[in-house]
């Protein structure tokens, strides 16, 4: 009986607030857990000789070192507390501190990319040809734009159009940085170009996809909070609910499925 009085408006503030206070303090104590490349090698040792291992913890170790951008995960961390206290002031849209922290988060991990372009003094083309696609595949980019189209369809309504405005513009941003760390040039320290290309291709598709997905975030959460505010919505706007959470869901696979698989050295 104590929640009651409590509107899902309320509701949705208090979760959202609470989760991104959790996630800032989570980034705080390990400022590496959203840009650190380790994560995407958990698979990878499956199958490789003891020398292979060697090289490619000593490839993984050198650009972590390379990169150390732990200051801008802080930050981030910092900035998504922030933005749980500031989405329980009711004239905010509930939706904008989440999509916010997203962008903090992106900030996080453009930086630690461009953090290791700097810091890398040698530079090597690979001798292969590599296409934007090879990062960014057609079904991620097609489920991006499904969520980008859902979220649009709830800005007819004029309760949600700031909100979805916020979160289109989110969107927008994150791809923008995924497809930059796509099309970006192999960068190689030379040591040993194998390993160290096969770790940059890696890397580069997990970040690629993994901030399509976290592009795609927003825009689910602000279309389950939206539809359960809405006393009597169409089957228009079930479906483009559906086509979000689909678009959310495919983005998540293809962003999490590289860490289950080996690595292939010669």
């Amino acid at each position: 009986m104590m929640f009651a009085h409590v509107t899902h408006d309320q509701l949705a503030r208090d979760v959202t607030a609470a989760a991104l206070a959790a996630l800032g303090i989570v980034q705080l104590l390990s400022p590496g857990c959203f840009e650190s490349i380790r994560m995407y090698f958990r698979g990878a040792w499956a199958g490789l000789s003891n020398e292979q291992s060697e090289r490619l913890k000593s490839v993984i170790e050198a650009r972590t070192r390379a990169e150390g951008a732990r200051g801008s995960a802080r930050h981030a961390g910092l900035f998504t507390i922030a933005m749980g206290l500031f989405g329980l002031w009711p004239a905010i849209p509930y939706v904008m501190p989440y999509a916010a922290s997203c962008l903090g988060m992106a900030y996080a991990t453009w930086m630690a990319y461009r953090q290791f372009r700097r810091a890398t003094e040698l530079r090597f083309a690979p001798l292969v040809r590599r296409t934007p696609l090879e990062a960014l595949p057609p079904v991620a980019i097609v489920s991006a734009a499904l969520c980008l189209i859902g979220t649009a369809a709830f800005a007819s309504i004029p309760q949600f159009r700031i909100a979805a405005a916020v979160v289109v513009v989110s969107m927008i941003v994150l791809v923008a940085i995924a497809w930059r760390i796509a099309v970006a040039p192999a960068v190689l320290f030379g040591t040993d170009p194998q390993v160290e290309y096969a770790v940059d291709k890696r890397v580069r598709f997990c970040r690629a996809t993994g901030l399509v997905a976290l592009a795609c975030a927003p825009p689910t959460v602000f279309a389950l909070l939206a539809w359960a505010q809405l006393p009597s919505p169409s089957g228009l706007l079930w479906l483009m609910m559906l086509l979000v959470i689909a678009g959310f869901i495919a983005t998540r696979v293809v962003s999490l499925n590289p860490l289950r698989e080996g690595i292939a050295l010669a």
